[in-house]
């Protein structure tokens, strides 16, 4: 009798547990909710922990503050979301006193409570490229399950996600080590094509070609981080912080990764003073 009441209270205890879980359907919600609320220019809706901390291209201030008090609807969404650490992600093309910007937001929860809310906002003039009018629809790409028996696991994905990096600060230098970008992959940043095409007076190549050339060569990549990991579809989201000859980048880059191999990078950043911090550890 008593170990079967003990049963009991173990299978109740679990079903407990899946319920305070957030899964990718929570996730996603949790996404909705706050670019909804968001644009009501209202944050009292969100599920919020009583210390949630948030952060606006790389300060932290008080929830409710900053882009808060000017954005307005959402017209492109990208959703990554990481059931295993309760992690969400979004790219979106937001308007602002009828002008579009670049946000990105990611989410941290506890007990489906929010935790963390880290912000990135773009607007016109304030990244090197920025094409917000080219974001139109998310990529079905990132919404693709790796089969089963093909998925890599979390460290793995994220240790090739990481290489990306190291690639592009070491570029042009006998340190260099190639990134496993897959020949046809593609980066977007900021809405802007930059791979395979014309950039920065130099001729159309392959991601591969660019890094293998140094056409970034110095370049320093540093505050590297990878809070949000989908291993079911291959999806890496990374944060990091680069310094290049005109000040800080304030960086957040989505890679799509399956077979071991980069397929596709999308990139939201935005200009910081060269002495800024992401604002996270």
């Amino acid at each position: 009798m008593i170990r079967r009441l003990l049963l009991i209270l173990a299978a109740a205890g679990v079903a407990l547990s899946a319920a305070e879980r957030c899964d990718r359907a929570c996730l996603h919600a949790s996404l909705d909710t706050y670019l909804g609320a968001l644009a009501k220019h209202d944050p009292s809706s969100l599920p919020v922990a009583a210390h949630v901390k948030f952060t606006e291209n790389g300060t932290e201030m008080k929830l409710g503050e900053g882009f808060w008090k000017t954005a307005g609807a959402t017209k492109y969404r990208l959703y990554v979301v990481d059931p295993e650490e309760s992690g969400a992600v979004a790219q979106a093309v937001v308007d602002e006193n009828g002008a579009p910007d670049i946000f990105f937001v990611r989410l941290k929860l506890k007990d489906r409570k929010i935790t963390e809310i880290e912000t990135l906002v773009c607007r016109k003039n304030q990244a090197g490229f920025f094409a917000p009018e080219k974001m139109t629809a998310a990529p079905a790409i990132y919404s693709e399950k790796v089969p089963e028996g093909k998925q890599s696991t979390r460290a793995q994905l994220i240790e090739d996600a990481s290489s990306y990096f190291t690639a592009i600060q070491t570029e042009g230098t006998p340190a260099y080590k190639a990134a496993p970008l897959a020949v046809e992959m593609n980066r977007f940043e900021n809405g802007v094509q930059t791979t395979n095409v014309p950039i920065m007076g130099n001729p159309a190549m392959s991601g591969p070609e660019q890094l293998d050339r140094g056409i970034f060569k110095g370049l320093v990549v540093d505050h590297r981080r990878f809070p949000v990991v989908d291993v079911e579809n291959g999806v890496v989201v990374g944060m990091m912080l680069m310094h290049a000859k005109e000040g800080g980048i304030l960086i957040s880059e989505m890679f799509k990764i399956s077979g071991a191999k980069i397929r596709q990078v999308q990139a939201v950043m935005v200009n910081v003073p060269d002495n800024s911090t992401t604002g996270w550890k």
